[in-house]
């Protein structure tokens, strides 16, 4: 399947999705909301390795919210790769060779997945993001919730778009307003799987942002996110993004960003953009 047809295939999905909402009486506004968003990333770099990386992602992103303190996150990635230098391993990017330049870091035996020039693209990992408010926010104490994190390995390990295995974590998120300004942070632990080809260590990923209201419709803001290595021998991964977002209605939004790596195991640049319907 080729990137033309990866898109055509997700926007089948959002289509058929808002169709099933409908269909459903989703829309209601008494109803539990639904929150439904396609995604589009770039990121380019030699994530410390000895090559350049171009990826693109097209997500489609369904949350759901049955009450005021579970919330559900799925995500449902195309991925496309001008090599195999890196592997996605729950929606990051990790460099699969050292700045020494060796092939097979973190790597079992498997011939695979070594650096390769060719591009690959396909279906990557579907994740699973589940949150419950255990501290509702007051104007004494900021919101804290935990989650919970699943990656199912729909992704292609032999492309060297996934490791081809399940893999688990928890965290904890924390969120705070202040008027217009909204402070949030979030960490997980994640126990990735392990193959014949990949073997990754336990790694934390960690995002921390700050969020202006400038009016009812427009919103700025910048995010700092990271993880520890995931593959022995590599940096830890660190990136700083600037984001912007409109509210189009009620129910609709777009967003856009774009992002600078501050370690050598993260993309040398990042943008993206989403468009987002709440139900």
């Amino acid at each position: 399947m080729n990137r033309c047809e990866g898109m055509k295939l997700w926007g089948i999905l959002l289509g058929v999705t808002m169709f099933f909402c409908q269909a459903t009486g989703v829309m209601a506004a008494e109803n539990p909301p639904f929150s439904v968003s396609l995604g589009f990333d770039f990121a380019s770099g030699d994530y410390g390795t000895t090559q350049t990386t171009d990826s693109y992602s097209l997500a489609l992103d369904i949350s759901y919210f049955p009450n005021d303190r579970f919330d559900f996150y799925l995500e449902i990635p195309y991925l496309y790769q001008s090599d195999s230098s890196t592997v996605s391993l729950g929606g990051m990017r990790f460099p699969m060779q050292t700045s020494g330049g060796s092939s097979t870091s973190g790597m079992g035996g498997g011939g695979g997945t070594t650096s390769t020039t060719s591009s690959q693209s396909g279906p990557g990992d579907i994740s699973l993001t589940t949150g419950y408010v255990l501290l509702a926010e007051t104007t004494a104490r900021p919101m804290i919730r935990p989650l919970a994190y699943l990656k199912i390995p729909t992704a292609d390990k032999d492309k060297g778009l996934g490791t081809g295995a399940f893999d688990a974590g928890a965290g904890l998120s924390i969120a705070k307003g202040f008027n217009a300004w909204t402070l949030y942070a979030e960490t997980l632990y994640i126990l990735p799987g392990s193959t014949a080809d990949y073997k990754p260590d336990n790694y934390w990923t960690y995002l921390g942002s700050i969020h202006y209201q400038l009016s009812r419709r427009t919103g700025y803001g910048v995010a700092v996110s990271g993880s520890t290595a995931a593959f022995s021998g590599n940096d830890d991964a660190l990136e700083v993004r600037l984001k912007t977002d409109y509210q189009l209605s009620e129910t609709q939004s777009i967003g856009a960003y774009i992002g600078k790596g501050l370690s050598d195991s993260s993309a040398d640049f990042a943008a993206g953009f989403y468009g987002a319907i709440n139900f």
